[in-house]
């Protein structure tokens, strides 16, 4: 299957990948083995078996024109020692980034779907990276209460894709606040969250204020049209600015921004 891949996408250098989305992709010959990722910033490896990691799917056929700004953003945010939040961490991308940019980070890792955190320790595993001493990962949902909320699963033909969320419809599943988790042994003060969970970001950033009060980390914040004013509105009563991930010069006011899906930001300190 791998053999084959390949072979097609060599043999095939007229088609645009990057213009194809994810359905697209899952068309062409099932990938499967280790794939090679490779940023401007850092390089490392992600398990894909047929298919089954949607991330790992579109690194392999569109290559580094598939990495985000965020995440090369937050390869250098994260050159500070420190700890470092990835709230719906998927199959590990930021994870892996984290502890690339610099190996004495502390990672906390949050995914509430079973098989991408299983995934997420299979690619660190690979990569060879010291994930028992360096990365904690936290099987449920990170939201503004710690109790019980539903949780579904999109699947779209690969079974770790992106898609899951909080919402009315599922199965239960644990949730907990960022305040809950206690940091105080660890040595190391919070430098940076991601915060990516489809849609329940902004009670994410609610159940984070405590944290983000006493610890003043740089955030990337996915951020969607419904949300937008009242993450703002958290965001500077905590006394952050926000930007564009590709441009810190300029503040954005996210009330003057119609969002069509959701854009990810990046917020810091006055």
């Amino acid at each position: 299957m791998t053999q084959e891949a390949i072979n097609f996408k060599n043999k095939n250098k007229n088609l645009n990948f990057n213009k194809m989305n994810l359905d697209e992709l899952n068309q062409l010959p099932k990938h499967m083995g280790v794939v090679d990722v490779k940023t401007s910033k850092t390089s490392f490896k992600m398990l894909n078996i047929l298919n089954d990691d949607s991330t790992a799917t579109e690194y392999f056929w569109k290559g580094a024109d598939n990495v985000s700004s965020s995440l090369n953003l937050w390869f250098d945010i994260s050159k500070e020692e420190g700890i470092y939040l990835d709230v719906g961490a998927h199959t590990g991308t930021f994870v892996l980034t984290a502890l690339k940019s610099n190996s004495k980070n502390f990672v906390i890792a949050i995914e509430p779907f079973y098989l991408n955190l299983a995934r997420l320790v299979v690619n660190l595993r690979i990569n060879d990276l010291n994930y028992y001493k360096n990365v904690q990962t936290i099987g449920v949902a990170a939201s503004n209460t710690s109790g019980i909320k539903k949780f579904n699963v999109n699947f779209r033909g690969t079974y770790l894709y992106k898609g899951g969320k909080i919402d009315d419809s599922g199965e239960s599943i644990n949730t907990i606040r960022i305040d809950d988790i206690n940091f105080y042994g660890m040595n190391k003060n919070v430098k940076g969250i991601k915060i990516d969970t489809e849609g329940e970001d902004l009670n994410v950033l609610i159940g984070s204020q405590k944290t983000i009060q006493k610890f003043k980390p740089k955030i990337i914040i996915e951020v969607r049209n419904e949300n937008k004013v009242n993450i703002q509105k958290i965001l500077n009563e905590l006394k952050y600015e926000i930007y564009s991930v590709d441009d810190h010069s300029n503040i954005l006011d996210l009330k003057n921004i119609n969002i069509d899906n959701a854009i990810n930001v990046f917020a810091k300190p006055f």
